[in-house]
């Protein structure tokens, strides 16, 4: 990995609308978690829910194909969405609000480019990553468009406690690392060798979202301020490191 030699000072913030431009990249939306344990399987049982709740409300689905699960339970706050597709075409996964008792239409809609809601997915053939967003609590659709067998685990982490900096994480495309506990002024830094990079940290306690740096700012990344538990989320084209002291 071609590396960037960057100066140590500090920043952070947010997006509410899908993101474009990574293959690999997910957008981050106001939508919520599951917070039902229920399986949720389609008339020929193509999807299902693997899964059942625990201390961060963790619940498995996975399928093949374009597929829409109706009455997705979330509780609201940080919502953490790790997603696998192996196949060709798009990929896509989104939790769209106001999610109930199910159709034959729904899946059908699913694949429709003008859906809307929270896009946590978004890439082209084979895809690996967790994206985070803070979610209003309710029940939502979990929307599915793929060309092939996929995988979507959606939990809540409520930690109240985690890691304490110096934190440094290396990884590619979209990853979500924590808790870590922050307290006062950090410093980041960082690598990628991608064309794009985001970092963002997401606090598990409070509607916050802390803005690290992106591609123009990695080489000067501005110093900090955070107080609290969160998860660090890095969005990202390539392979990247991020340190945060």
């Amino acid at each position: 990995m071609k590396r960037r030699q960057v100066a140590r000072l500090v920043v952070l913030g947010g997006v509410a609308v899908p993101l474009a431009g990574c293959s690999n990249e997910a957008a981050d939306g106001g939508d919520e978690n599951d917070d039902a344990g229920e399986d949720t399987d389609d008339e020929d049982g193509s999807a299902e829910e693997d899964g059942s709740a625990d201390e961060s409300n963790e619940r498995e689905f996975s399928g093949t194909g374009s597929e829409a699960l109706e009455d997705i339970g979330v509780e609201g706050g940080l919502t953490v969405v790790d997603a696998t597709h192996e196949g060709d075409g798009e990929f896509q996964v989104r939790l769209i609000p106001g999610g109930g008792e199910g159709s034959e239409d729904d899946a059908e809609d699913a694949s429709e480019p003008e859906s809307t809601g929270t896009l946590f997915a978004d890439s082209s053939g084979g895809y690996e990553g967790q994206t985070a967003w803070h979610m209003e609590g309710g029940t939502y659709q979990l929307s599915v468009v793929a060309g092939g067998d996929w995988t979507v685990t959606v939990r809540e982490p409520r930690e109240t406690t985690g890691e304490t900096p110096p934190v440094s994480l290396e990884g590619t495309g979209n990853e979500v690392h924590g808790p870590f506990e922050f307290d006062g002024a950090h410093q980041p830094s960082g690598d990628y060798d991608g064309t794009e990079i985001n970092v963002t940290i997401l606090s598990t306690t409070r509607e916050a979202t802390q803005f690290v740096f992106h591609e123009d700012s990695i080489e000067n990344p501005t110093e900090f301020e955070f107080d609290g538990v969160g998860y660090v989320e890095i969005k990202s084209d390539g392979e990247w490191s991020v340190d945060i002291e």
